[in-house]
């Protein structure tokens, strides 16, 4: 298994995007990065679980990104409502665990 965790949605120059769909997609690109480096793809997920900040007022703008980006075989995935961040204006933290294929 690869386990990853504090992916999130800065970019490359360290800002923050305001807007949540950004955010997550800066987020899942990043995972996405990482599991090419290991051979893998997102298919390869197997368990994701993303922290957000005021989960409901932002959750619609997360699914949107996430809709684009995820493909079956869909991994299980938690989102859990948190009051922050570790740096002002994240709104997602995503944490996950992908497996090898038999034999890796």
């Amino acid at each position: 298994h690869l386990f990853i965790a504090g992916t999130i949605g800065r970019r490359p120059d360290s800002t923050i995007p305001d807007d949540i769909e950004e955010q997550t997609e800066i987020a899942i690109r990043k995972l996405q990065e990482i599991l090419r480096l290991e051979g893998l793809d997102l298919s390869a997920l197997v368990d994701v679980t993303s922290y957000h900040v005021d989960i409901h007022q932002y959750l619609s703008g997360f699914t949107k990104a996430k809709s684009r980006l995820i493909k079956p075989p869909y991994p299980t995935w938690s989102l859990i409502g948190v009051s922050g961040l570790a740096s002002p204006g994240l709104l997602v933290e995503i944490r996950a665990t992908a497996a090898y294929p038999d034999g890796s």
